[in-house]
């Protein structure tokens, strides 16, 4: 926090201790935590020591062995993130016989250090008044005590921090801020009005937005870095600028989200009383903007032109997050490394590293291929169009994730299987694959498949079988939107399937 920062707490900041212990708690319960451990160690000697599967060699099945470990850890918070980061590598080199070298190679790609580099820079917007500030200026300007122009405000401000805030940060971000704006309606919680009103708040800004802005953005979402890391092993780079291009047209969700939102919960007439007010006052409870805060904003700055115009200048998307990373703590900035560094994520940039290592080793021993063949095959079989049979697969795949409320997992179980049934269908490895992972991307179906829309769904007291049927229209709105308009994109500017 820079030196100049104000140290009282208002009530943003208590109310933001809640969400972050939820997001620092790394360990199951004892119980649970030896129970996936016996688990996941039980899969793993069974795979490796246990007779071949057909299609499968040895080595393809140790490496099985590994990635069914890991989804089991993750599954049930069995060990600390950074921990299963490097035993993954570790365990597909002990029973696999993989060389190191090969093992941890995603550690030393671009898309690692751009991941490393980012979480830098969410450390300095979660751990000053940065990213607060922005937000709640940016609902002020809306000068409105109008429902539907507060949560605007709020998505805009969603999407101005998105650029370097990952979803999960964005959640813990915006999830105090929300609340205190609905504190604004204190004393009638009675109303219906009013429970429709900080239902929707609670849903969409902390839970939705930022999940709809962070696909479009190659550093706020885990799943982007998982499978720009995964093409990068494919010889195919992606920068932080192409990401962007590539899901243009996924802007065009945000709108609609917004709109279903507010007809959903019957927003469009709907007033906070005095919130015109009051939401300057909640700005204000936040000081002066310090010297620090505003050397942060500087540096954010020239890393989003580098990565604007890396056609330009050349320098790599990862090499330009290092850099904003490092001018961030020059001397002068006042920005004191000991106070940021408790809100950057290491653990889950250990853990991307493994995670993309994995994906990349499952491929090259073909166990993808076995997998992906034991999906593809028996759809292909239904001789359905290319989009229907797609249709079909993004279905699959959403039945397959639920409950699977990590991202990082569901990336390292879903994207490297992706790639594989591109390849088994002949189909274009890019425009494939990131077109069903971004349908898997919007999965609202049940609240506890996303981490973001899980924890808003918990804040805002709405039942499961209702989050169901508010998330499933979704879901269907956002995956069929995908399929038609992105893969219509994609051929457009030279990505056809």
């Amino acid at each position: 926090m820079a030196e100049d920062v104000p140290k009282n707490e208002t009530y943003l900041e208590e109310k933001m201790k809640a969400i972050e212990e939820a997001e620092e708690k790394e360990v199951a319960s004892p119980k649970m935590a030896i129970v996936g451990l016996i688990l996941a160690f039980a899969i793993l000697f069974l795979c490796h020591f246990g007779p071949t599967l057909p299609g499968l060699r040895p080595t393809s099945q140790s490496v099985l062995g590994v990635f069914l470990w890991f989804i089991t850890i993750m599954v049930t918070d069995a060990l600390p993130k950074a921990i299963v980061g490097f035993a993954s590598p570790m365990l597909v080199v002990l029973f696999a016989g993989i060389k190191p070298g090969a093992a941890f190679k995603a550690f030393s790609t671009d898309i690692f250090f751009l991941a490393g580099g980012a979480f830098v820079i969410a450390g300095i917007m979660m751990g000053t008044p940065l990213g607060k500030r922005i937000a709640l200026k940016i609902v002020t300007l809306m000068k409105s005590s109008r429902v539907t122009k507060i949560q605007t405000g709020l998505g805009l401000a969603d999407v101005a921090v998105g650029s370097v805030l990952p979803t999960v940060s964005e959640t813990a971000l915006f999830l105090p801020v929300t609340k205190a704006i609905g504190r604004l309606m204190d004393g009638k919680e009675h109303l219906p009005e009013v429970k429709r009103i900080n239902t929707a708040l609670l849903l969409q800004t902390p839970g939705l937005t930022p999940l709809f802005t962070g696909v479009c953005i190659l550093t706020s979402h885990f799943p982007n870095i998982i499978l720009a890391g995964q093409l990068e092993a494919e010889g195919i780079y992606i920068s932080w600028v192409k990401w962007f291009w590539l899901n243009l047209p996924l802007w065009g969700l945000l709108p609609i989200m917004f709109w279903y939102v507010f007809t959903y919960f019957k927003l469009w007439k709907l007033e906070i009383p005095g919130a015109k007010e009051e939401i300057p006052k909640l700005k204000e409870q936040l000081g002066k903007i310090s010297f620090g805060e505003i050397w942060a904003l500087i540096c954010i700055g020239i890393g989003l032109t580098l990565w604007i115009t890396e056609e330009v200048h050349h320098i790599k998307s990862g090499m330009v997050a290092l850099i904003t990373a490092t001018l961030l703590f020059m001397p002068w900035g006042k920005i004191k490394f000991a106070e940021v560094n408790k809100h950057i994520m290491w653990d889950t940039w250990v853990l991307l590293g493994g995670a993309i290592s994995l994906g990349t080793i499952l491929y090259d021993v073909g166990t993808v291929t076995w997998l992906a063949g034991l999906i593809v095959e028996p759809i292909r079989g239904l001789g359905l169009p290319t989009f229907l049979m797609m249709g079909v697969l993004a279905a699959a795949l959403h039945i397959a994730r639920a409950g699977v409320v990590s991202a990082v997992a569901m990336g390292v179980a879903f994207i490297p299987l992706i790639i594989g049934m591109a390849k088994t269908l002949s189909l274009g490895v890019l425009p494939f694959s990131l077109v069903m992972t971004n349908c898997l991307s919007y999965a609202f179906f049940l609240p506890i498949s996303i981490t973001a829309f899980l924890i808003a769904w918990g804040a805002s007291g709405m039942s499961g079988w209702d989050a169901v049927k508010f998330g499933s229209i979704l879901s269907i709105i956002a995956n069929i939107y995908v399929l038609v308009v992105q893969t219509a994109w994609l051929a457009l500017i030279g990505y056809p399937l």
